[in-house]
């Protein structure tokens, strides 16, 4: 269904992630062994891997008049979509008292990581198939501070989520009305059918005369659930809200809600596609960035391939000429990247810093691709938490990469303390996420926000941490050792260092820039799509094919930018190639972060400090992460390029 918001705009309902399981039963077992760990964690990646939604007697099967259970999960201003807060944050009748009993759901790690925070609500009693005239949910009359903070939060354009049957569901907690008459859609369809006010109305007294014609906001007292079933199965499910009152001090509220059901043939497969929003992530300008950014691979592979396969034919005609021919060729020159032969292969300065940030890049690098992978094939929207779930596990799984590529690098370039240097490698990208996890938590936890994570779930991370990522870092570490132990340069390296050619001040700086932005152009209208799905309440990104085949261009541009800064550098008999390639591919996370910046200032409005804390937090650790996941496959491939072109040169 759609609301109206108080400036008269159409709003979407919110779609998100959404899961398939009805009853959240808490887990049991503990870890208690290295083996358990294992069976632990290879449980939650079968649970969490994104897959379609699959119809099960047990969780989403219903039996004629059998409880629908509806979920609570948070509430929340629209413009900041991750300042939630507890559902009886609202401060309404239903949930309280001691003749019920409220359930909470328990969370899985995605789930948890995402803020969300279940309590069931036994007031609403829906049952499958059976349509439920207006019932009475609760009654209350409202303090004069509780008037002030639901005036405030309908002020604010509060909106809450609920959940029945895993489908998710959002409203409005209010509207901004002057007027004492009901303007929702669904009280106009009741008038119109029944040519009379509906029952709840007429009960309800008048508002005091003192109040009238104050521009009042009015919290929605009525809900009216609409389901589809396909046969055992609930299919869609819809609420609109209704029976606006004015809030004030003593304001009388009459809590209401309604049901109806209709039957369907959508299979239920289908069920979480009614969510999705092809008009915007299918939209001519998305396929225009694909074409964009295969036009400028193309355009770049092409200047590497002609320009640098025609200078490279001429360089290797003339170091492999003897002294005469070299003459007649260019007048015995003695400059370009044969004069470093000595010197090319010499290790880079701070080599412990410098794999630990490839080491890294590598690992975020497999990361990446292995979620991609699996989400082409399976729906992470139709699985609640399964996107957070998913790089949890795969993060678990490729630290074996990360390990391996650290300790390669390493040895082959002869560095020191190699045991301190892995610890190094395994501790440095949870450190950043932790400092930054301590910073936006802390935030969350002041504000008492469901972005807060438990304690519990932070514990389970450190212990799948400390059960996996060690033993396999290590162990990739070793490996990479091995591989690295036979394997000798194409070149020797001198002993003294060769002095390298005084460059003007600005010539290592412009050549970063320059890199960076190159692949940022291929990359910048993905980035709207991407930012507008995270950042939004009615925009689901589902169009993983589209993220990979960027990704895929984006690394081939990264390459060609890699091997050409390459090129001129060593031409320019500079041999400190390693940091050089690094930096400029990795300088593309700068503009990236600098169009978050543009992005949260010209195309959301949020505010508060809470939402522009986890902003900025959020769009700062992707940027890092970006920036060494380009770093370390500009690294990558230069040093490709390098060990074959000095492979194949007659060295002095």
């Amino acid at each position: 269904s759609s609301h109206v918001d108080p400036s008269g705009q159409l709003l979407q309902q919110h779609t998100g992630p959404m899961a398939v399981r009805r009853h959240m039963v808490p887990r049991r077992g503990t870890m208690r062994s290295v083996t358990a760990a294992a069976v632990a964690v290879a449980a939650l990646a079968a649970a969490a891997l994104p897959r379609g939604a699959n119809a099960d007697k047990e969780t989403h099967t219903y039996k004629d008049a059998e409880k629908v259970v509806v979920w609570t999960d948070k509430v929340g201003p629209y413009n900041n979509p991750q300042e939630t807060y507890k559902y009886d944050t609202l401060g309404l009748c239903e949930l309280e008292g001691s003749d019920i009993e409220v359930q909470q759901g328990e969370l899985s790690i995605g789930e948890a990581l995402e803020g969300h925070e279940f309590f069931s609500s036994p007031r609403l009693d829906v049952r499958f198939g059976v349509e439920t005239p207006t019932t009475k949910l609760c009654n209350m009359v409202l303090t004069a501070e509780k008037a002030a903070s639901i005036s405030t939060m309908i002020n604010d354009n509060y909106w809450y989520q609920l959940y029945m049957d895993d489908l998710p569901i959002w409203a409005f907690v209010g509207e901004h009305s002057k007027f004492g008459v009901d303007v929702s859609r669904f009280s106009h369809l009741l008038r119109d059918r029944n040519g009379t006010e509906t029952a709840v109305q007429a009960g309800m007294p008048p508002v005091p005369k003192h109040l009238k014609g104050k521009p009042l906001p009015r919290v929605f007292t009525h809900r009216h659930f609409t389901l589809f079933r396909n046969k055992d199965q609930v299919i869609e499910v819809d609420m609109e809200p209704s029976n606006a009152w004015p809030v004030y001090e003593g304001a009388p509220l009459n809590f209401t809600y309604s049901a109806v059901w209709y039957t369907t043939d959508k299979p239920f497969s289908d069920r979480t596609s009614r969510y999705l929003d092809p008009k915007f992530f299918e939209h001519k300008v998305h396929w225009f960035s694909i074409v964009n950014s295969f036009m400028l691979s193309l355009f770049l592979i092409a200047v590497v391939a002609i320009i640098l396969m025609k200078t490279l034919k001429r360089d290797f005609t003339r170091y492999a000429s003897n002294e005469d021919e070299l003459e007649s060729l260019d007048g015995g020159d003695e400059s370009g990247w044969k004069q470093v032969n000595g010197d090319v292969f010499r290790r880079p300065d701070h080599l412990a810093v410098f794999t630990v940030l490839y080491a890294t890049g590598i690992h975020i690098m497999c990361t990446v691709f292995i979620v991609l992978l699996f989400a082409i094939f399976n729906s992470y929207y139709s699985t609640r938490g399964a996107t957070a779930s998913s790089f949890v596990i795969a993060y678990l799984i490729t630290v074996l990469a990360g390990g391996f590529e650290g300790g390669r690098v390493f040895r082959m370039f002869g560095g020191q303390h190699w045991k301190r240097t892995m610890v190094y490698q395994a501790l440095f990208l949870p450190g950043v996420c932790f400092a930054s996890f301590v910073v936006i938590n802390t935030t969350a936890i002041m504000y008492r926000a469901t972005m807060t994570v438990p304690f519990k779930t932070i514990m389970i991370i450190v212990v799948l941490f400390l059960v996996l990522c060690v033993p396999l870092h290590t162990g990739g570490t070793l490996l990479g050792r091995r591989a690295a132990k036979d394997r000798s340069f194409p070149c020797r390296v001198h002993h003294l260092k060769r002095p390298i050619p005084t460059k003007h001040w600005a010539f290592t700086p412009a050549m970063i820039a320059i890199a960076g932005l190159v692949p940022f152009g291929c990359l910048f209208i993905e980035m709207y799509f991407i930012l507008s799905a995270v950042w939004s309440h009615n925009k689901i990104y589902y169009v993983y094919g589209f993220m990979l085949a960027i990704l895929c261009l984006l690394c081939l541009v990264l390459v060609c930018v890699s091997i050409t800064c390459t090129y001129v550098l060593l031409n320019a008999e500079d041999y400190r190639w390693q940091w050089q390639s690094f930096l400029c591919c990795g300088a593309t996370s700068v503009y990236v972060f600098l169009y978050t910046i543009h992005y949260f200032f010209n195309s959301t409005q949020m505010t508060g400090f809470l939402q522009t804390v986890y902003y900025f937090g959020t769009s700062l650790n992707f940027c890092i992460g970006l920036g060494l996941f380009s770093g370390s496959l500009g690294f990558a491939g230069a040093s490709k390029f390098v060990f074959l072109i000095y492979s194949n040169i007659k060295a002095e």
